[in-house]
């Protein structure tokens, strides 16, 4: 916010002064200025770099004091018609010292170029003769202030031919990096503001970000350039339209933040809003969110949307918005079950580490009836009371030993493995949950469905399931190295050192997880799963 805008220039009798100042009396003591208003600061202290020496004039200048910034673009205008044949004036802002200028360089930079204009034309500034607080200029900076503080921008007449036009446009940080395996989602309904004359690459690009697609896919689906898609995705990250999420699975886990007890569990509003979100019946059409055995990539009949609004405008209240329990169960009254506001944080609290999506809904099958999974787990992460706990494969480097058959459990050993700081010990996967849903690798490709060896554990170890000699012959090699999936050891073993989530290993080699799992227990050397 603007506190004060000055006008000063050099007085070849008194040097530099201030000749306008808004408000009155803030820069300079007044004898016009309104009871109690003092300046903000000596300007005498800052004079020299008001008006400074003709080699710094031209450029944008700023300097702080007393808690305020005050920031300049001073001219020097060299002609015979002013004495000493030189005219230097400035117009300045003056704000918070703490407050984030950089929208404001361009203000200062427009305003002297505009007057810089206007002096030229028709001696604007040399020929204003009006005492302090009156006259054009001091209207001028008046309105200019008002009005940026206001509403952020300003047309403002000066002549007949002249109009100061400025706007003020927020920065925004810088968004973090997109990566191929990332899945956009839009927070805000991106058709009440598209129109032709957006990028072609945009325009081609913003039908398939609906929440399930990754870059990747969204780069293929829509025919774009891989490096065109990351480009247009910070774009409207940039301006907060979308929210980056992670490649949904059945697989994955998920766990509450230290924000759960701070959000939705003790939050009303927000669990109405998850409600409204999750809730099946809302939804546009027919949803099946229960983990399938071929989920097909890139497909999704869910909306992309935070609003949680029902489709044609509709709005429900009371206990409309809260999801049915799906065993038909009902209250005493003839009430048919509802999943409350109770319930939501109870099922999100279930939530932890060590238990995929898949077991979580085995366990919840009733109350997740009608719920979208997909969509509960995304409110979640869009909240910031959840996160996921991502999987990464680590070669130890110790060679895979002998083992009896294809079929043999994975060995426990001694070596341990980090996670969150702290050592566990890695112990076999072995699945003891009954028959669970099986599972697509929603926004890559190919199928993912539940493996042991992902599940309950820290850490998980495994070993090549076939038995290999040190002197094998090349033809053998070859055929180990590409096993069927056209991935060779060398390949594999640039992921396999803890630092690339199965998300980044599944994307950039374009294979599904239930494939790269198969293929890592075919590796040569132990892999440890980690999960973090």
């Amino acid at each position: 916010m603007i506190k004060a805008i000055f006008y000063s220039k050099f007085d070849t009798q008194e040097g530099p002064k201030v000749v306008h100042q808004v408000p009155d009396g803030a820069i300079v003591p007044s004898a016009t200025a309104p009871p109690g208003q003092e300046p903000f600061f000596t300007f005498s202290d800052i004079s020299f770099f008001v008006i400074p020496r003709q080699e710094l004039c031209g450029n944008l200048l700023q300097v702080c004091t007393n808690g305020y910034r005050i920031l300049g673009y001073p001219i020097c205008m060299k002609s015979p018609r002013y004495d000493r044949n030189e005219f230097i004036f400035n117009f300045c802002l003056v704000l918070a010292e703490d407050e984030d200028f950089t929208m404001y360089k361009s203000v200062v930079q427009k305003l002297a170029d505009l007057m810089h204009g206007l002096e030229e034309q028709n001696g604007f500034l040399t020929r204003d003769l009006s005492k302090s607080g009156e006259g054009k200029i001091y209207s001028l900076c008046e309105t200019l202030m008002e009005d940026l503080n206001n509403y952020s921008e300003c047309m403002i007449p000066i002549d007949e031919l002249n109009t100061l036009n400025i706007k003020l446009f927020p920065i925004y940080p810088a968004p973090p990096s997109v990566k191929a395996w990332h899945v956009p989602l839009f927070t805000v309904r991106y058709e009440t503001f598209i129109d032709e004359n957006w990028d072609l690459t945009m325009q081609k690009i913003v039908p398939y970000i609906n929440g399930v697609n990754s870059v990747r896919i969204i780069s293929i689906l829509a025919d774009v350039e891989l490096s065109l898609t990351y480009r247009a995705i910070k774009h409207l990250l940039y301006y907060g339209c979308i929210f980056l999420l992670d490649i949904f699975s059945f697989s994955a886990i998920y766990a509450p933040t230290a924000q759960f007890s701070s959000t939705i569990a003790c939050d009303e509003g927000m669990q109405r809003e998850c409600a409204r979100y999750v809730n099946m019946r809302f939804a546009p059409g027919p949803i099946t969110m229960a983990p399938s055995s071929a989920g097909a990539p890139g497909t999704s009949s869910s909306r992309s949307d935070m609003t949680g609004n029902p489709p044609g405008g509709h709005r429900y209240d009371g206990d409309d918005i809260w999801p049915l329990v799906g065993n038909g169960a009902s209250e005493p009254g003839g009430k048919r079950k509802v999943v409350d506001g109770v319930g939501i944080v109870e099922l999100y609290a279930s939530l932890r580490q060590g238990q995929s999506v898949k077991q979580w809904y085995a366990q919840h099958s009733q109350e997740l009836a009608n719920i979208d999974v997909r969509r509960f787990i995304t409110f979640g992460i869009i909240k910031g009371f959840l996160y996921r706990v991502h999987k990464y494969a680590y070669a130890t480097g110790l060679p895979a030993p002998s083992s009896a058959g294809p079929n043999t459990a994975p060995t426990s050993t001694a070596a341990s493995s980090v996670k969150g700081g702290e050592p566990s010990s890695i112990v076999s996967g072995q699945d003891t949950a009954t028959s669970r849903p099986n599972s697509g690798h929603l926004g890559g490709s190919g199928g993912d469905d539940h493996h042991p060896e992902d599940q309950g554990a820290t850490a998980t170890s495994f070993h090549s399931s076939t038995a290999r000699s040190g002197d094998n012959d090349e033809e053998e090699e070859e055929e180990d190295d590409d096993d069927g999936y056209g991935i060779s050891n060398a390949t594999l073993a640039k992921y396999l050192d803890g630092t690339h989530c199965f998300d980044q290993i599944c994307t950039e080699l374009e294979i599904s997880e239930r494939e790269l799992m198969a293929r890592l227990k075919k590796y040569p050397y132990e892999v440890q799963i980690i999960h973090r």
